[in-house]
């Protein structure tokens, strides 16, 4: 079947990872929270009519286009640079009546407790892709918020090559979203409308066969990062290093002292064939112009860069990048004229 009992099981599976009572499977991760957003208002009465939802602006499009799928105007609030998700000041500023929920993304593998965020009275949407099977006080990301949602997406801390998912122990959100993706065979209203956003069994049975090696891949991905912390210890003072508490490593995004750009350093790894890169392609607000005063999301986008981690790099390869990364640092830096590397 396209989605049957192996998409069924793959659901069930999911939730001791997660920590939510319930979970529905779609075809991706934009999907899952394009649907979140859809039916908060049909659970909740209360938020009907409320027309905005704040998102980092460092982040993947895919959360601003789930947003404005959903009929909704994205509300774009700055990071805190220590986990590279929403800042709590600011996100408490940009918070009005018209405000429908806060989505939170734990962001490069980074997890983070949440009950600030909740006791502002918006509902909080997280976004667990690059932090699933995280914990934080020892309870799962993607539990705290009155849902969550991931992208299984190739790329993801585990995959189905396409897909995504939604968590909540909201049983209405979950029962909503079902009857909206199972579309054949219903009676319709004259203004209802329903869309196959359905994963396949295919899909799942793929996710099944990760899921017996997540505890693999959330050690190894642990083991890896604080490796890298280890060999970056002697660059601190031009680096900010990511946490080793609460993290899992899915990216590890180191920040410049602001004195060097993260593209000039970027550039000469390349050149030594290390694929570094920047964080996110560039924040949300460049695209849609209606920013302000994200300084932190744009020191992150300048001074940011992303050092390569997956399970096959091996702590040899680490050394070598370690040290590139050291003589990129030292090369820019006389450029500059500072000579206090």
């Amino acid at each position: 079947m396209s989605a049957g009992k192996i998409v069924e099981k793959f659901e069930r599976k999911i939730l001791k990872f997660v920590g939510t009572k319930f979970s529905v499977a779609v075809n991706s991760g934009s999907a899952s929270l394009f649907l979140i957003l859809k039916f908060l208002p049909k659970v909740f009465p209360e938020l009907s009519g409320k027309k905005k939802v704040i998102i980092p602006s460092f982040a993947c499009p895919a959360i601003s286009n789930a947003a404005l799928f959903a009929g909704y105007e994205p509300v774009f609030s700055d990071i805190n640079l220590d986990t590279f998700a929403l800042d709590f000041d600011d996100v408490k500023k940009r918070i009005t009546p018209d405000t429908l929920a806060i989505v939170y993304i734990h962001s490069f593998g980074i997890c983070n407790d949440l009950k600030d965020f909740i006791s502002l009275g918006v509902p909080v949407v997280e976004g667990i892709a690059q932090s699933f099977g995280g914990k934080v006080n020892g309870k799962f990301v993607g539990s705290y918020g009155v849902a969550s949602f991931s992208s299984f997406y190739a790329t993801k801390v585990i995959t189905t090559a396409e897909g995504g998912s939604v968590f909540s122990d909201e049983k209405k959100l979950i029962d909503k979203i079902k009857d909206f993706i199972d579309y054949d065979k219903k009676d319709y209203e004259p203004d209802q409308f329903r869309f196959n956003f359905k994963m396949s069994d295919i899909q799942a049975a793929i996710g099944l066969a990760q899921l017996k090696k997540i505890s693999f891949i959330l050690k190894t991905r642990k083991n890896l990062g604080l490796y890298y912390i280890k060999k970056l210890h002697n660059l601190e003072r031009f680096l900010k290093i990511p946490s080793k508490e609460n993290n899992i490593f899915f990216r590890f995004v180191v920040l410049t002292d602001g004195r060097v750009k993260a593209e000039s350093v970027i550039e000469f790894m390349r050149k030594k064939g290390i694929m570094a890169d920047k964080p996110i392609w560039k924040p949300l607000h460049y695209f849609y112009g209606n920013g302000s005063d994200l300084k932190n999301t744009e020191f992150a986008y300048e001074h940011g860069i992303s050092l390569p981690i997956h399970l096959s790099i091996t702590k040899k390869q680490i050394d070598f990048i370690s040290y590139i990364l050291g003589k990129a640092l030292q090369t820019q830096m006389n450029k500059t004229g500072d000579k206090n590397f």
